[in-house]
């Protein structure tokens, strides 16, 4: 006798399987919504932890280093900040004035001479000096030896407070740029010197060393303007004169090589401006080596 019951096969058709097949699916998506919101705050805050441990990281790969090593040696040289006062050309000089009455009018000069005595060029036609006595500025008498205050520095000189010249010495000539002014401030000069000569003039020499001048052709702007020199190998003026716009002017004089003393040997008269086109220069005097008057001619008389 068989025991078993057969259990019946139930079939079902695909319309009745559907319903449950959907609703399987929907709540699968609700459980995976459900996790997945769960776990959100927990991931943004793992992901900000690496972002701040990334960027820590980049912090302390890019920052300098500031720390000092007390231990290391300097090797900057020491830089002498200190302004060197009353020093000129690296050399040292004492400010001093001069107070004087001009034409009723407050006349004061503000000038720097050197502490030390110096030699000063042999060629220099002007060497300028503060003479104590007469409390003024001089042309000095001798160029040989060493002269004492002799003028190196900024000049300036004033009228009722007002500015009318100013420039620079080196050595007791001239240097630099001058400027001339009216007591308006209106420019009425300027020169630019190279200690003593103006700056672009045409200078030649006895030597290769160019210590022994030969010649001096005074140029400004580019014309002949100035006094002219012409020496002795020893130093002594051969001929001295004047030019004004390219143009040989006034009276130029030559000069016996004489040791002990300056004796003109040939004045000769040039026009007195550069305007005077018909002019005719002619011989003012000649004198023999003893200064003697050899020819004097009778215009000057």
């Amino acid at each position: 006798m068989n025991t078993f019951k057969e259990t019946p096969i139930v079939l079902l058709t695909i319309k009745e399987i559907l319903p449950y097949f959907f609703r399987y699916f929907w709540a699968m998506q609700k459980f995976i919504l459900f996790i997945f919101l769960m776990a959100s705050p927990a991931l943004l805050v793992a992901q900000s932890k690496k972002e701040k441990n990334e960027k820590a990281k980049t912090e302390e790969i890019d920052k300098p280093n500031i720390s000092i090593d007390l231990d290391a040696e300097d090797t900057l040289t020491d830089v002498d900040l200190k302004v060197k006062k009353n020093t000129f050309y690296g050399e040292k000089t004492k400010r001093r004035w001069t107070v004087t009455e001009v034409q009723g009018r407050n006349q004061i000069e503000d000038f720097y001479t050197l502490k030390e005595a110096v030699e000063v060029d042999a060629y220099a036609p002007i060497v300028y000096v503060y003479d104590h006595d007469k409390r003024q500025i001089v042309n000095a008498k001798t160029r040989a030896g060493l002269i004492e205050d002799v003028l190196h520095g900024p000049y300036k000189r004033l009228i009722n407070d007002i500015v009318v010249e100013e420039g620079m010495y080196f050595h007791g000539v001239k240097h630099e740029r001058w400027l001339s002014l009216t007591r308006d401030q209106m420019l009425t000069d300027k020169e630019h010197y190279s200690k003593g000569w103006y700056r672009d003039s045409e200078i030649t020499y006895y030597d290769a060393e160019k210590t022994k001048v030969k010649e001096v052709i005074p140029i400004q702007y580019g014309k002949k303007e100035g006094t002219y020199y012409y020496f002795y190998e020893n130093g002594r003026v051969a001929v001295r004169g004047y030019y004004e716009f390219d143009k040989k002017v006034g009276v130029w004089t030559e000069y016996y090589n004489n040791t002990t003393r300056v004796i003109a040997k040939r004045e000769i008269q040039f026009a007195p401006d550069p305007y005077q086109k018909h002019f005719r220069t002619y011989i003012r005097k000649e004198s023999d080596r003893f200064a003697n008057v050899l020819y004097e001619s009778p215009k000057i008389k």
